[in-house]
């Protein structure tokens, strides 16, 4: 092969090598884009939204639910919120301070109990939010079991994010684990999910494209 030969072919080769590489940059971009588009952040889901604490205070039951990959429907899950008053929290900072490090306690405002009081069962899920910056916007302090060695390890803290939806639903978004939450003050009952709850949950977790 001659090298005037030679030289084109690997000029063609090299500038096929550099279109390929271009054109999987580029889906890659596009995959990339799509799936951020289909995951929301927490800073998306209350974003320009005005949220008081007292408004996620009672109970609330789960109407339905949605992750990245699963779309759930409403059970018998109930959630409890109350307010912490200053005991309850002075209580709390003797208990635990030592073993919880970056929390402001004048910031723990709200308790959420899994499953409600009124269900009356000893295995509950305690956790804590303490207020962060913005509205709806909390950190959970989950509390160990009651039998459990207390230290630094035990205490497992991640952002959450909750909102009023339409006037009549709380809208919680576990931004550790990807869930959306539509809690209702009536449970489910066992009745088909709404249209209007799946199109609301889909706001923020849309169908794949």
């Amino acid at each position: 092969m001659s090298p005037t030969i030679t030289f084109i072919v690997t000029v063609l080769a090299l500038n096929a090598a550099v279109d390929a590489v271009a054109h999987h940059s580029h889906d890659k971009t596009d995959r990339h884009e799509k799936t951020e588009k289909t995951h929301p952040t927490c800073q998306d889901f209350t974003h320009g939204l005005t949220f008081n604490d007292s408004q996620a205070i009672g109970s609330w039951h789960l109407l339905h639910y949605r992750t990245e990959k699963t779309n759930g429907a409403g059970d018998s899950h109930c959630v409890q919120f109350s307010l912490v008053n200053d005991q309850e929290r002075k209580n709390l900072k003797e208990l635990i301070e030592k073993f919880v490090e970056n929390l402001k306690w004048k910031n723990l405002v709200l308790k959420m109990q899994i499953p409600c009081a009124s269900l009356k069962t000893n295995k509950t899920r305690d956790y804590y939010l303490e207020k962060l910056e913005g509205d709806g916007s909390y950190r959970t302090l989950q509390m160990p079991p009651s039998t459990a060695k207390l230290d630094l390890a035990e205490f497992h803290r991640y952002p959450m994010r909750l909102k009023v939806i339409e006037g009549q639903y709380l809208g919680m978004m576990d931004c550790h684990e990807k869930f959306v939450f539509i809690l209702g003050k009536q449970p489910p009952e066992g009745k088909e999910i709404d249209e209007k709850l799946k199109k609301m949950i889909e706001v923020y977790w849309p169908e794949e494209l």
